[in-house]
């Protein structure tokens, strides 16, 4: 039975996967069991996701339909397994704190009480995103959101995807970069 963790874990490695191929790709059982090994040995999906990178860029953009998430089991043997290390919930509280004092944000943002102990560093980043989004000047909005469909137009088949869900999170991407957002 999988935890909130391993599942956010999955799910955040097959939206990238989705992303950054252009197709609405799926998880096997293979890549399950792969995904699984990842997490186990303490590779963030950040490492994961750069190894999702460094293969799927190795394919033309029509062909990536046919990539695996289990073509990436050679980087379980390749790399050092990392040291895991626990952080904290104060760790985590003190972060958002600081990010928030910092782009002079209500602390209100921070609060998620009714969200799985897994899932609070999402929210709360999602709330921080959310907040700036609706607190930038329309100028603003609109030179971002050209960015996004710019970004949109380079990086997938626009007929594979929902082009809606794809340039909201392009454009979280763009904020998080843009304030420095991690």
């Amino acid at each position: 039975m999988e935890t909130d963790r391993e599942t956010a874990y999955f799910e955040e490695i097959l939206l990238y996967l989705k992303e950054i191929s252009g197709f609405n790709l799926s998880i096997s059982a293979k890549d399950r069991e792969v995904l699984f090994k990842f997490f186990n040995n303490g590779y963030s999906t950040e490492q994961v996701k750069s190894f999702i990178k460094k293969e799927i860029l190795k394919y033309p953009p029509d062909k990536r339909k046919k990539f695996k998430i289990s073509y990436l089991e050679k980087y379980l043997k390749k790399y050092p397994k990392n040291k895991k290390r626990e952080i904290t919930v104060t760790d985590q509280y003190n972060k958002w704190k600081d990010i928030v004092s910092r782009l002079k944000i209500p602390e209100s943002v921070l609060l998620v009480e009714n969200t799985p102990e897994d899932l609070k560093d999402i929210a709360i980043q999602k709330n921080i995103l959310n907040y700036i989004w609706k607190n930038l000047p329309e100028k603003e909005k609109e030179k971002i959101k050209k960015e996004a469909v710019q970004k949109l137009r380079k990086r997938f088949i626009l007929t594979n995807i929902d082009q809606k869900k794809v340039l909201k999170s392009i454009i979280r991407e763009i904020l998080k970069e843009k304030y420095n957002i991690n």
